[in-house]
């Protein structure tokens, strides 16, 4: 990695190793595929420290694993767009650590106001920023790979990519909170409701449901669908991991697996107005909804990678990339502690897909004083 440290590299090439020994390992299984190891992948948010989520992405990549579909709220429907649209993880790295987060932030109202006159402002819009660059930004992304609508994702493998039959629905899910109705919103298919104005899902814009997913209530301003107003996915689930799941154990092809940002304790927040009190409420509010991976019950556990983001907030747009790459670190050990079972994560032994249905087949929700994994699961 180019833009790493001499110590940063080091790192990664210990990890790198290892997941080498891990993929060529007879015992390590993530699907039944014929041709490769695929899964369908969910991206929770978390704003800045959605960087982490590149270090999962490369540490997946390491593996060979394919992705048939992805789902992203936020941070991670950024990720999650770019990687539907065809990218490879080494150029969506390249991009991200050389790429200034606080050109996201559209007029810089905070330095311009005075902190009344900011909080007045915000009263009226709703937000301190537009969120116009950033929907551009990630338009030119998409166009760049033809790939700027849901109809326009690519449907073959490409990238990080494994075909995808359209009889599996389509390639991408972005979700966003509708609080006008007080429900989530599941782009592309709640595109044709009619309290959305019956829109066209396959022609919609992919740049604009990554806007919608991405608005933080007071930082970035709602988005506005056919009078609906939109805010950042994590009101309704920061981490849905089960949006691509079958009921019917026997028709599971392939598993989804989850990347989780969290911190634990939340670092501390400045609470000394209105709109900060806000910011404050709403990062709360996603680290409680992050702590639900903590749930005892296999068919989440088995499959969900926590990352730990340590003292960044969601909105330190003016991260260093020092800290990209620390987060970017944890992310690629932590895919590889899950998967290889180590420290009592994931399967808490080699990832195995028959193991896994074992799992989906024999518990759905334990109670408190049970524990799924046992002996009888060999």
């Amino acid at each position: 990695m180019e833009s790493f440290s001499k110590r940063g590299e080091e790192r990664l090439s210990r990890i790198e190793d290892e997941l080498l020994k891990l993929r060529w390992n007879p015992r390590f299984q993530l699907s039944h595929d014929e041709e490769d190891n695929v899964c369908d992948l969910v991206l929770s948010g978390g704003g800045a420290k959605g960087v982490a989520h590149l270090g999962a992405l490369w540490a997946l990549d390491q593996l060979d694993i394919k992705y048939k579909r992805l789902a992203g709220n936020s941070a991670g429907a950024i990720l999650a767009a770019l990687v539907a649209a065809g990218y490879d993880i080494y150029d969506i790295v390249e991009e991200l650590f050389n790429l200034d987060f606080m050109e996201f932030r559209d007029g810089n109202w905070d330095k311009r106001l005075p902190r009344l006159a900011l909080i007045v402002a915000v009263s009226m819009s709703y937000g301190m920023y537009e969120g116009y660059k950033l929907q551009v930004w990630v338009e030119k992304m998409l166009s760049e790979r033809n790939a700027s609508t849901f109809g326009k994702l690519p449907r073959n493998g490409v990238g990080m990519l494994a075909p995808l039959n359209n009889r599996d629905g389509p390639r991408l899910e972005i979700l966003a909170s509708d609080v006008t109705h007080a429900t989530e919103l599941r782009m592309p298919e709640d595109l044709k409701l009619d309290r959305y104005g019956n829109l066209r899902p396959h022609s919609f814009p992919v740049a604009a449901a990554v806007r919608m997913s991405v608005s933080v209530p007071f930082f970035f301003q709602p988005y506005k669908l056919n009078n609906a107003m939109i805010v950042d996915g994590a009101f309704a689930a920061n981490l849905p991991l089960e949006i691509f799941d079958r009921d019917d154990v026997k028709k599971v092809r392939w598993p989804t697996l989850g990347i989780n940002l969290t911190s634990s304790p939340s670092p501390s927040h400045d609470t000394k107005d209105l709109f900060h009190f806000g910011l404050a409420i709403f990062d709360t509010m996603r680290h409680g909804q992050s702590s639900m991976s903590l749930m005892n019950y296999p068919t989440r556990k088995s499959r969900l990678v926590d990352i730990p983001t340590g003292d960044i907030k969601t909105l330190d747009f003016d991260i260093t990339k020092a800290k990209k790459e620390m987060l970017f670190i944890h992310g690629a050990r932590e895919v590889l502690e899950t998967l290889n079972g180590e420290k009592g994560k994931g399967l808490r032994k080699i990832w195995n897909f028959d193991r896994y249905l074992k799992l989906r087949k024999r518990w759905s929700f334990p109670g408190p004083d049970e524990d799924y994994f046992d002996e009888g699961l060999e």
